[in-house]
């Protein structure tokens, strides 16, 4: 694994970490899936008008929010059915568009699954800079964001722009899948956010701690996952997915082995 890899893999791991946790704590699971469908559109516009890839998802995911808060705002659907519908139809547009562009079914599959053939140097540099902006606005919500995920009453109560502050999270989280969607695929973007949290947050007390355990415990899944597929020459997604699953079930094992001796001290 060369040290670009080495770098974005850690950047990367470092926004799962935090950004994971809201997605656990809102339960924005759903809306992370439907994202992530819309990441193929989101090539095939990038292909279409010149521009990276990268450039593209994000463009497509910021549509994508935008489209969820309207079709909310008028009240005639639930939202996890809205959901079901633009992931879907975003998915179906994405394969289509890459048909139409006289992409390869092996190239879709590699943007579905992650590959690493398919990480070239100048995205590497996207990625990095890309999840460190994140990042550093992710800490700059971070106050408000708690709070508005504890009571959205006393948030609004405490100033906090609570639309603002749930548009910006879900830009985040379009980064997010912009950033990852060629290591980890479109398919599976959505278990590097959850699994990582959801581990920390059996070993954690504090959001603060939660937030930098699933960051470690993501770097550790990515560290791990990247040279091992590249060793056995395994898609790289399901690899890293694959790590992600055995650490949450070692960690939940312990967690309760922990709890059953409680009341024997």
């Amino acid at each position: 694994m060369t040290t670009p890899m080495l770098i974005t893999a850690i950047a990367l791991a470092l926004l799962a970490g935090p950004l994971g946790c809201f997605v656990v704590w809102r339960r924005m699971a759903y809306f992370g899936d439907g994202l992530a469908h819309s990441a193929l559109l989101g090539v095939a516009v990038g292909l279409v008008v010149g521009v990276s890839n990268q450039v593209g998802m994000i463009f497509v995911a910021i549509l994508f929010a935008v489209m969820l808060i309207w079709l909310r705002s008028q009240r005639l659907l639930a939202t996890d059915t809205l959901l079901g519908i633009l992931a879907h139809a975003a998915l179906s547009l994405g394969v289509v568009a890459m048909t139409l562009l006289g992409i390869e079914d092996a190239e879709v599959h590699d943007y579905l699954l992650g590959s690493l053939e398919n990480v070239s140097p100048d995205m590497l540099v996207y990625v990095v800079l890309g999840c460190g902006l994140s990042l550093g606005l992710l800490m700059r919500l971070w106050p408000g964001l708690l709070l508005m995920t504890s009571s959205e009453e006393l948030a609004h109560a405490e100033g906090v722009p609570i639309r603002t502050y749930e548009f910006l999270l879900m830009l985040l989280l379009g980064v997010a899948v912009a950033a990852a969607v060629q290591i980890v695929g479109i398919l599976l973007i959505t278990s590097l956010l959850i699994i990582p949290a959801s581990t920390a947050r059996l070993v954690s007390r504090r959001p603060e701690t939660m937030a930098m355990t699933g960051s470690l415990f993501a770097a550790l899944c990515m560290l791990g996952g990247l040279p091992f597929a590249d060793a056995m020459a395994l898609p790289l997604g399901p690899t890293i997915v694959t790590l992600t699953v055995a650490l949450f079930l070692l960690v939940l094992m312990g967690r309760l082995a922990a709890d059953r001796l409680k009341p024997l001290n």
